[in-house]
C-alpha cells in the first residue's frame, strides 16, 4: 500500500524560562470547494484528539463559500470553550491523494486541524512516530 511520510515541524516554546522546540505533526495540503482551489498550501495539524476537520473561515471565504449558510455546529475545545463552525463539503489533497470530505469553518479558529472523522478515516493506517518525529499516512 502507498505511504506518504511527513517530518514533524519544530515550533519554539518557552519551558522553565528556556527556549525549546515542540514538534508537531503538520502536513501541507491543498483544499478545494465549488470547483475552486485555494491558491496556497495550508499547513494543518494532524490531530488525533479532533473529531472533525476545523479550518479558519477565511479559507472557505476564499473558496467562495458562504460560510454561515453551512450547517451550524458547535465544537468543544480545551477548557470546554465552545467554538461555532459551519459545515461544508470540500476536497483535500495530500500528496497525490484526494479526499472528498467535510470541513467545519470557524471565525474563531486560527490553526487548521485535520480530525478523525473528516480525515483519518480515509487512510488505512496513520502512524505518529514520536521517536523519529515522523507521521506516516498509508492508504
Amino acid at each position: 500500500m502507498p505511504v506518504i511520510k511527513f517530518d514533524y515541524f519544530a515550533y519554539p516554546h518557552i519551558k522553565n524560562k528556556k527556549l525549546v522546540a515542540i514538534y508537531r505533526p503538520i502536513i501541507a495540503i491543498r483544499v478545494s470547494a465549488k470547483h475552486k482551489i485555494y491558491p496556497n498550501t495550508i499547513e494543518c495539524v494532524v490531530d488525533s484528539g479532533a473529531d472533525f476537520n476545523l479550518l479558519p473561515a477565511t479559507i472557505g471565504e476564499h473558496l467562495g463559500l458562504d460560510i454561515k449558510k453551512g450547517e451550524k455546529v458547535t465544537h468543544m475545545g480545551i477548557g470546554n470553550i465552545r467554538i461555532e463552525a459551519y459545515k461544508h463539503n470540500v476536497s483535500l489533497y495530500v500528496g497525490r491523494r484526494k479526499v472528498t470530505t467535510e470541513a467545519h469553518f470557524s471565525y474563531h479558529q486560527k490553526i487548521p486541524l485535520l480530525g478523525r472523522d473528516g480525515f483519518f478515516k480515509y487512510f488505512k493506517t496513520i502512524t505518529f512516530n514520536e521517536k523519529q518525529l515522523l507521521l506516516s499516512l498509508e492508504y
